[in-house]
């Protein structure tokens, strides 16, 4: 009896080490920066920060209005009207981001959360005209309007597969101006960070879960959990025959 009880514990020790522990960069961030033409710093920055089970999902830009943008990723660039959609950017080994007007050559402070810890560009190349969008792809809507009075306007909806809308917000863009979005993991992205209210002006990096994709556990997991229920069935067997 003692021998059976003694390979249940130590079944339960070898499997409870193999867990695979939440990672930080099982997420990615989105965030979008404007300014005037010819400077680097920004006057309106804006971010958020999603947490995914499986590490940061494609994004298929599905909807482009008003504006010519480009796509960018360490393999290549790419310009792109909204007959072009649906555009793919894939960021799983780095970040991508997009852009439209007169955007300056030094980016750090546009895309301050992509490039922190010294994260460099995806290695996928855009892919413009896509056949199809992928199943597990995020959706991105982009609509540049100007107003009669000469006021430009940015608006960004990101919605996850499912449809549930995960950014829907707005920036100004300076007359004549840029505008930046970037698109990718940190790999030093915080686990715990100071509540805000995830969207408006400045930064509001508090952790979004995509909606149903958190809820999917590791295979290690459900592994153990199986097994724990075994180790306490077996252990109730045990004592029920010392008591007869």
């Amino acid at each position: 009896m003692r021998r059976t009880t003694a390979w249940i514990v130590v079944l339960g020790v070898v499997i409870t080490g193999t867990a695979s522990p939440a990672r930080a960069q099982d997420g990615f961030w989105v965030s979008i920066a404007s300014g005037v033409a010819g400077a680097s710093a920004p006057t309106s920055y804006q971010d958020w920060w999603f947490e995914t089970p499986h590490g940061p999902p494609p994004v298929a830009v599905t909807q482009l209005s008003g504006v010519t943008a480009q796509a960018t990723t360490g393999g290549g660039s790419s310009f792109f009207t909204g007959a072009a959609v649906p555009v793919i950017l894939t960021a799983t080994d780095g970040y991508a981001y997009l852009t439209a007007g007169a955007t300056p050559s030094e980016l750090s402070q546009a895309l301050k959360q992509q490039m922190a810890g010294g994260q460099g560009l995806a290695s996928t190349t855009p892919v413009p005209s896509a056949a199809s969008v992928p199943a597990s792809a995020d959706r991105l809507a982009i609509n540049q309007t100007t107003s009669a009075t000469g006021v430009t306007t940015l608006a960004l909806s990101l919605t996850s597969p499912s449809g549930t809308s995960l950014v829907n917000s707005s920036v100004s863009v300076p007359d004549g101006g840029w505008w930046v979005l970037g698109l990718g993991a940190n790999p030093n992205a915080p686990v715990t960070v100071n509540p805000a209210s995830g969207s408006g002006s400045g930064s509001t990096s508090t952790p979004v879960p995509v909606p149903g994709a958190a809820s999917t556990p590791e295979p290690a997991t459900v592994l153990l959990a199986g097994v724990g229920g075994l180790s306490v069935i077996g252990w109730r067997r045990i004592n029920r025959r010392r008591s007869q």
